[in-house]
C-alpha cells in the first residue's frame, strides 16, 4: 500500500512539474491548439519568436513550396513582369492538384503566371516558370535547394515546385517560418499574395480567368468564416499527408507577426488550420507589446551640487523615454534591473539644465535592453561668494601651493636664524672690544 501511495505521489508531481514546464508566462491563455500539428510566430521589428510548437518536426511542405517557387521567379525577373511564354507540354510536364488549365501552345505572360501561382497555387503555372527560368523541372528543384540553404533552412528538401506530396519532400514548421520571413521583404511579394483576386488576362486560346486567393483568411468566394481583414497573404493550401498548411502576416500597432500553421486538420465543418491562426492573431496581440519601461520625466536619483545657495542638490532624470517590446506578464518594476551610473559624486554650480550626470542602463532577463543618459532638469547659478571661497581653499590646498609655502617659511626662517645669528655675533664683538679697550 505505501508504495502504491508513493507511487501514485510521484505521478502527481512528475504531472505538475510537466505541465508548469510547458506553461510560460508567455503561454498564459493559449488558444487551442490541439488540431494543427506544427506552429510558429514571429515578430519582424524584434526578430522574436513568441510561440513555436513542433517547429523541428520534419512534415510535408504542401503548399508553401510556392512561395520559394514566386520568390525564386520574382527575382530573376527582377521588376520586369512584361515578357510574354508560350507554354509547351515540356514546361507543363507532369502535375496533381489545382491548376488553371494552361495549354501547350498558350502564350501567357509573366506577370499573369507570377499571379497565378502566388495568388492562386496553381501548380500547372508553377511548373511552366519553373521551366521557363531554368531550361528544365530538374534544374529549377536544384536552385530551390540551394536557394533554401542560401537564406537559412537547414532541414528543407524540394522535390517538385509545387507542393504535390512526395515521400522524398520535407520541411519544417521552422524552416517554413524562414521562408515566409525571407519572403517577406522580398519585392513584390506581399503586395502579390494580399490581393483577394486576380484577373488573368485573355490569351490566344482561352478567355479571362479569374484567379481566387487560395487564403480563405484573404478570399471569400468558398468561405466567409475564417475572412481577418488584418492579415497579408501569405499561403495557404493542402494535401491528404499533409493537412492544411496557413502561411500570413499581420501588421498592426507598429509590430508585424508572422503566423506558420502546419498539419492542421480538418472536417465537414472546419479547417482547424485557420482557426488557429486567427487565434494565434489575437493571443499575440494581446499578450506581446511595446511596453514603456523608462519614462524622461521620472526622477532616478539626486547629486550634491556645490557653490550654490539656492539648493544642495539636483534631480537626474532620463534624456529620454524608452519603449521595449515584451510579454505583457513582464513585471516592469520586478523584473527589469536598472543600473545607475554617476560621472561625479557632486557638482559646482553653475549648471545647465540637461546637463550629462550619468548613464542609466535596463536590464531584462540578463540583457541590456535599453540605455539612457542622465541629465539635470534645472539649471543651478552660482554664489559668487561662495566659489571664491572656494578658490582661495582650492588654491591653498594644491601640493604646489604647499611646496611654495614650506619654501617660503624655510627660506624665511634660514634668513631669520642668519639674521639673528649674525646679530648677536655682532654684540658679542661689540662686547669683547669694549673690554679690550678697557
Amino acid at each position: 500500500m505505501k508504495t502504491k501511495l508513493l507511487i501514485i505521489f510521484c505521478a502527481v508531481i512528475a504531472l505538475m512539474c510537466a505541465l508548469s514546464g510547458t506553461v510560460s508566462a508567455e503561454g498564459e491563455d493559449l488558444p487551442d491548439l490541439s488540431r494543427v500539428q506544427n506552429v510558429c510566430v514571429y515578430n519582424i521589428e524584434n526578430d522574436k519568436v513568441l510561440y513555436q510548437k513542433n517547429e523541428e518536426d520534419r512534415i510535408y511542405p504542401a503548399s508553401t513550396v510556392k512561395i520559394m517557387t514566386g520568390i525564386i521567379a520574382l527575382e530573376f525577373y527582377d521588376g520586369d513582369l512584361t515578357g510574354e511564354i508560350t507554354v509547351t507540354k515540356e514546361s507543363l510536364g507532369s502535375f496533381k492538384g489545382k491548376n488553371i488549365k494552361l495549354k501547350d501552345g498558350e502564350v501567357v505572360t509573366v506577370k499573369d503566371l507570377i499571379y497565378a501561382v502566388i495568388v492562386g497555387g496553381a501548380n500547372d503555372a508553377a511548373n511552366v516558370l519553373a521551366y521557363e527560368i531554368s531550361g528544365s523541372h530538374e534544374i529549377f528543384i536544384d536552385l530551390m535547394n540551394n536557394r533554401a540553404l542560401e537564406i537559412g533552412m537547414t532541414d528543407t528538401n524540394y522535390t517538385n515546385c509545387y507542393g504535390y506530396t512526395d515521400p522524398e519532400m520535407y520541411t519544417t514548421a521552422k524552416d517554413t517560418m524562414t521562408l515566409a520571413k525571407y519572403a517577406y521583404y522580398v519585392p513584390g511579394y506581399m503586395d502579390i499574395c494580399s490581393i483577394s483576386r486576380y484577373t488573368f488576362n485573355e490569351t490566344n486560346m482561352s478567355k479571362v480567368r479569374y484567379i481566387y486567393n487560395s487564403n480563405y483568411l484573404i478570399a471569400t468566394n468558398v468561405e466567409t468564416k475564417y475572412r481577418n481583414k488584418e492579415v497579408m497573404g501569405m499561403n495557404a493550401g493542402s494535401t491528404i499527408e499533409g493537412g492544411y498548411a496557413v502561411v500570413t502576416a499581420v501588421s498592426k500597432k507598429s509590430m508585424t507577426n508572422i503566423f506558420v500553421v502546419m498539419g492542421g486538420a480538418y472536417d465537414d465543418e472546419n479547417i482547424y488550420s485557420y482557426h488557429a491562426v486567427n487565434d494565434m492573431i489575437k493571443w499575440s496581440y494581446k499578450h506581446y507589446g511595446y511596453r514603456r519601461i523608462l519614462d524622461s520625466g521620472e526622477m532616478i536619483c539626486e547629486i550634491d551640487v556645490n557653490l550654490s545657495s539656492q539648493v544642495d542638490y539636483v534631480v537626474l532624470s532620463p534624456e529620454k523615454s524608452i519603449e521595449y517590446y515584451l510579454p505583457a506578464t513582464v513585471d516592469i518594476e520586478k523584473d527589469i534591473v536598472r543600473n545607475i551610473e554617476l560621472y561625479q559624486d557632486s557638482l559646482d554650480a553653475p549648471i545647465d539644465s540637461g546637463y550629462v550626470a550619468g548613464k542609466i542602463t535596463l536590464v531584462y532577463g540578463g540583457n541590456v535592453i535599453g540605455e539612457a543618459n542622465l541629465i539635470t532638469k534645472n539649471s543651478v547659478d552660482r554664489n559668487s561668494f561662495l566659489y571664491i571661497l572656494a578658490r582661495i581653499k582650492n588654491v591653498t590646498s594644491s601640493p604646489k601651493f604647499k611646496i611654495v609655502a614650506w619654501t617660503f617659511f624655510i627660506v624665511l626662517a634660514l634668513y631669520l636664524g642668519i639674521k639673528i645669528y649674525n646679530k648677536t655675533r655682532s654684540k658679542r664683538y661689540r662686547y669683547k672690544y669694549r673690554n679690550k679697550r678697557r
